[in-house]
């Protein structure tokens, strides 16, 4: 009985030595491990991280580089590229170089780097990490305010797009509308100028007409005065006809003819009165003269007497011979002609002016208004093919430019547009918009102007929660690429936000299960 009892404490005593070696082993082989890495060091056959070659998991932490990069010693300073993580409870997680693994210096706060007792670290992450966490808290503070402000310019950039859709559907159709009246009224417009160039020949062919008929009847009446004067002078020796039969000749021809324009067409069929009008015109006698003058011949018989009736302008000359008024008779003839177009309609009646002035200024303004309207299609179209996140949440930033100042340069960041750097009146162009990057954690320009002897210039702008949206730190890491920082509500995310909690919770639980006397 004693002898099975003695078997027994024996046996507890070999499992709880083995539990405490495998605990101690298994802390010392994870020893060094960031705890983002743990799983990668849980097989039993681990890679190099540089890929160069392969160890077991016993080789894990045994003072022995196996790997170049150091990534089966993390624990220890055996590899000279290694890399320790101190995980620094209550504070944040640093990594050292594995050289300063006891070394007998304290670099870890939580004095995880000299576990092997040559040296006594205090715990001072606690006190170390109190500004870390009053960072955190104010961090904290300002997310949850930001998410309240996002949420506001979300809700209100999803009710911009849906009424600047509306808009572009409303324009659209008042376009195809607003083709079909600019159609009509340039068709209606273009009749109305095609009118008015004929009714500007027709005027133009009657003025050179009426001046063509003047300057015969004004060489007539030279040629008749002159004949008048040659009789004259010769006593009447010739053997012409004399100027007073000519003149009788010609007062016959015309008789028949009312002296008042407005009775011209009287007593005279319109086709008659054509041949007649024509026939003065062109010197040649229609039968009807024919018929209507001979009779006049014979009852005047050639005497100079004039007959009753003919106009009182008519005068005599020093000689007696009468003298008919040709300018009067002229004016004559044209009234008839004109009274007789007229009543054939072979002119049409003067456009309406008024009709005329209103079209054209109807197809201006509408032409205008559709031209404002294709301009504004055009404008929100462009607009609208942009991405704006996944919410729409940067909808509003469309029309905005962000501006900042450093030393004697103005920075000018326009989002969807372009950047800028300002210089008094120079201006450079640091790019054109691209595309988000980073899901939507900052914003690339590029094709900017470009460099003397080198690339084009270029700027990346890192967005970061803040109350405000202000354009800040603008540097030149790289030549002729810029990077800049830019907070703006937007960027505050509930997600964030609530991994910002965790943090902060669990660095006071860390704390807590430490049992540190200073709690």
């Amino acid at each position: 009985m004693k002898v099975n009892i003695l078997f027994l404490l024996f046996s507890l005593l070999i499992t709880n030595f083995s539990l405490i070696s495998s605990t101690k082993s298994s802390f010392i082989s994870l020893l060094g491990v960031a705890p983002q890495d743990e799983n990668y060091y849980k097989t039993e056959t681990i890679k190099c991280r540089n890929g160069s070659k392969k160890f077991a998991r016993v080789q894990l932490n045994d003072d022995f580089c196996d790997c170049p990069d150091g990534t089966d010693e993390p624990g220890t300073s055996a590899c000279p590229h290694g890399k320790f993580s101190c995980m620094n409870v209550g504070h944040l997680p640093v990594s050292i170089h594995s050289s300063k693994v006891n070394d007998g210096i304290c670099d870890c706060c939580d004095g995880s780097d000299e576990y092997d007792g040559e040296v006594k670290c205090p715990n001072t992450c606690w006190e170390a990490g109190k500004v870390t966490r009053d960072k955190l808290k104010k961090k904290i503070d300002i997310y949850k305010e930001g998410v309240t402000i996002r949420k506001k310019e979300v809700e209100q950039a999803k009710q911009a797009i849906a009424k600047d859709k509306e808009e572009l559907s409303k324009l659209k159709y008042n376009e195809k509308s607003l083709k079909g009246l600019v159609k009509s009224l340039k068709a209606r417009k273009e009749q109305i100028e095609k009118a008015e160039e004929k009714e500007r020949l027709v005027k133009e062919k009657e003025e050179m007409m009426k001046m063509a008929a003047e300057d015969k009847s004004d060489d007539e009446h030279k040629e008749s005065s002159s004949s008048t004067t040659l009789d004259s002078e010769n006593n009447g020796l010739s053997d012409e006809p004399s100027v007073d039969q000519q003149q009788k000749d010609e007062y016959e021809n015309t008789e028949g003819l009312p002296t008042d324009g407005s009775e011209s067409t009287e007593g005279l069929l319109r086709e008659d009165l054509g041949r007649l009008v024509a026939s003065r015109w062109t010197g040649e006698k229609t039968e009807h003269q024919v018929e209507e003058v001979s009779p006049n011949k014979d009852n005047y018989g050639g005497n100079n007497e004039i007959p009753e009736g003919t106009d009182d302008k008519d005068h005599d000359n020093s000689d007696g011979v009468t003298i008919l008024n040709g300018p009067s008779l002229l004016e004559k003839i044209q009234d008839a002609a004109q009274n007789l177009f007229q009543a054939i309609n072979l002119f049409p009646a003067p456009l309406d002016k008024l009709d005329a002035n209103r079209v054209r200024k109807d197809y201006e303004d509408s032409t205008t208004r559709l031209s404002d309207i294709q301009e504004r299609i055009a404008s929100l179209t462009e607009k609208l093919k942009h991405d704006f996140g996944m919410e729409k949440e940067f909808y509003f930033y469309y029309d905005q430019c962000f501006e900042t100042k450093q030393d004697k340069y103005v920075y000018k960041v326009c989002p969807f547009k372009d950047a800028s750097q300002e210089e008094g009146y120079h201006i450079t162009q640091l790019g054109q918009w691209e595309k988000f990057e980073n899901s939507y954690g900052s914003m690339l320009f590029s094709n900017g102007d470009g460099c003397w002897n080198g690339p084009d210039r270029s700027l990346k702008v890192k967005l970061r929660c803040g109350l405000n949206t202000e354009l800040t730190d603008v540097k030149e890491p790289s030549r002729c690429e810029y990077v800049a920082l830019m907070s703006t509500p937007i960027r505050c995310l509930e997600g964030k936000l609530e991994e910002l909690e965790r943090k902060l919770e669990s660095m006071y639980n860390e704390q807590l299960q430490g049992g540190h006397d200073e709690l």
